[in-house]
């Protein structure tokens, strides 16, 4: 079946090949994919959140333990994201300047 669906016999040389990945390189391959993608979203228009709320007709909460940090009913999608954002920075910040005192 595998044969069938790729051409080549069903074998292990892709999941050896991925552990024995050299992990600077893996981890510079990525990091350049992200920042690539960050970029293009960045680029993007961040003021259609109307549109996409209507295309996804949904509500998305984050929430940390009971408060709301942000609510995408109060700010759209991109507004509740960039409150979580922030949100998550601030805890990132907090927790560094823990461990350096």
């Amino acid at each position: 079946l595998v044969q069938e669906l790729t051409g080549k016999e069903l074998s292990g040389k892709a999941w050896i090949d991925a552990l024995t990945t050299n992990v600077e390189d893996l981890v510079t391959s990525e990091k350049k994919e992200y920042e690539e993608m960050f970029q293009k979203c960045a680029e993007e228009k961040q003021d259609d959140d109307d549109d996409l709320d209507d295309v996804l007709q949904m509500t998305v909460r984050f929430v940390d333990g009971d408060e709301v940090i942000a609510d995408s009913k109060d700010s759209g999608l991109y507004g509740a994201c960039r409150k979580f954002e922030t949100f998550v920075a601030g805890r990132v910040a907090a927790a560094k300047k823990t461990t350096e005192d």
